[in-house]
């Protein structure tokens, strides 16, 4: 198993089982350094919670960063999920930029909208700032709305493979070389569709109806552990959907209150295999 260094940027949600309390164990099994950076501090997450505190970190994002390149610290890769604000977001593009002339693989999860709409917190403005983070990506990571997004379509679609594949062809016409769209359902299968090297694939496993809030981020974790683990790109996928099926699976025999997040500390073994 290949071992790497991945900073991964998004915000510190102590409970809920989200961002970066998704991401850290999730790499970590993948057989990989994990080295956080968080946007913000929330007590818990924010979807379907209310009263959560809120403290945001920007000001010590970019000391964190050039302490680490006063120490030589090198980075495999940058994976960045919700980010959550303007400043936030332009700091992640400084590290970015930083890291990728030094020849860091870069992923961008955008986490700014779903179900067909952007985050209520958010507007057009960091929409923008999001799609320009995109564009320095070697490799992004949407779910289907914003996959949407990316390739400015503005109309209501359903997220079948059809669809899909007219998505990932706009994103490889404007640039776009490894793309992981999830949230594709085609009847009772859910999955993702992948671009890379101009060839488009899907991986699928058993849709779930429930809405389950964390699966992305683990989805995503999952996806570039396996990758930086010496995974194709396919087969990172593939292997990433299986964990995500298998981890609903678990939380929704356990009656898991999904509020919380999905409950990882019982699939993490499925990622050691």
């Amino acid at each position: 198993m290949k071992h790497t260094r991945i900073l991964t940027i998004q915000d510190y949600s102590s409970i809920g089982r989200c961002s970066l309390t998704a991401a850290l164990p999730i790499l970590s099994a993948c057989g990989q350094e994990p080295v956080g950076l968080p946007t913000a501090l929330l007590s818990t997450q924010t979807a379907g919670i209310t009263g959560f505190t809120f403290n945001d970190l920007y000001s010590n994002m970019l000391p964190s960063y050039h302490h680490w390149t006063g120490l030589n610290i090198k980075f495999d890769c940058l994976y960045t999920g919700f980010i959550g604000t303007m400043e936030t977001v332009e700091a992640t593009m400084e590290i970015a930029k930083g890291l990728k002339e030094k020849g860091t693989l870069i992923a961008i999860d955008p986490a700014c909208a779903e179900h067909g709409k952007l985050y209520s917190i958010f507007d057009e403005t960091y929409k923008e700032k999001i799609l320009d983070l995109c564009k320095m990506a070697d490799i992004v990571m949407p779910n289907f709305t914003e996959g949407k997004m990316l390739a400015g379509l503005d109309m209501e679609l359903e997220p079948t493979p059809e669809n899909a594949r007219m998505i990932l062809n706009i994103l490889r016409h404007n640039g776009y070389k490894k793309v992981l769209l999830s949230g594709i359902i085609d009847d009772d299968k859910q999955g993702t569709a992948t671009l890379n090297g101009g060839k488009i694939a899907f991986q699928y496993n058993t849709h779930f109806n429930e809405y389950i809030h964390g699966a992305g981020d683990c989805l995503s974790s999952a996806f570039i552990g396996k990758l930086m683990s010496g995974c194709s790109f396919e087969d990172a996928a593939q292997k990433a959907v299986d964990f995500c099926h298998d981890l609903i699976a678990i939380s929704l025999k356990q009656k898991a209150d999904l509020r919380f997040g999905l409950l990882i500390e019982r699939a993490l073994p499925l990622l050691m295999k």
